[in-house]
């Protein structure tokens, strides 16, 4: 069974799909209510967990930012762009998960130079991909501007995840490991954290 359905069935995994979504929807429901903004572009600080809560909980991530998303749309900011949201938001941290664990593939997984040049690389290329994606999916079903859409949307991510989520990411990489709060496939039989 492939780990996105197999998730459904394990405990640690519908634990992490709850927590994601709940932390997600928190932060998504409190910048929907204060509407912050800069030059008509509505700042999402939610946008830094994405790639780090992708590389920690893979396929559980996936499915509660998706979720997340959706439930945070509901509380104020719904359309049929929602739905391409919860794809977006289902895509952006298993891609993640999956393009970090390849580069780290015989490194130590630990909060190191190599490991937080690998999150920011894997950042820009999850972020611009799936930003493209929401963006020429707005153009295709209902006709909004790709190149702005695009600029705002990977703007917007980029900032929060190259900055705040790297803070994030280096803070608890090395504890999730040591304490096994880790989930997915790409974690089964990887080394811990190397000792400091």
């Amino acid at each position: 069974m492939h780990e996105l359905a197999q998730v459904w069935t394990e405990k640690k995994g519908l634990l992490f799909i709850a927590v994601s979504a709940v932390i997600y929807l928190l932060i998504l429901v409190l910048f929907n209510q204060v509407r912050w903004d800069i030059g008509g572009i509505s700042l999402r600080p939610a946008a830094a967990l994405p790639v780090v809560l992708g590389i920690l909980w893979g396929p559980a991530a996936a499915w509660g930012l998706g979720i997340g998303n959706v439930a945070g749309d509901l509380s104020g900011s719904w359309s049929p762009m929602s739905i391409f949201g919860f794809l977006i938001n289902f895509l952006y941290p298993y891609l993640s998960y999956l393009l970090w664990h390849r580069l780290m593939k015989g490194h130590a997984v630990r909060a190191g130079p190599y490991g937080l040049g690998c999150y920011w690389l894997v950042t820009a290329v999850t972020t611009l991909v799936c930003m493209a994606l929401l963006a020429a999916c707005g153009t295709i079903f209902f006709n909004r501007p790709f190149g702005s859409k695009f600029t705002s949307y990977a703007g917007n991510n980029l900032t929060w995840a190259m900055t705040a989520g790297a803070v994030i990411f280096w803070l608890l990489l090395d504890k999730a490991v040591r304490k096994g709060f880790v989930y997915g496939r790409e974690w089964a039989g990887r080394k811990t954290v190397a000792e400091t």
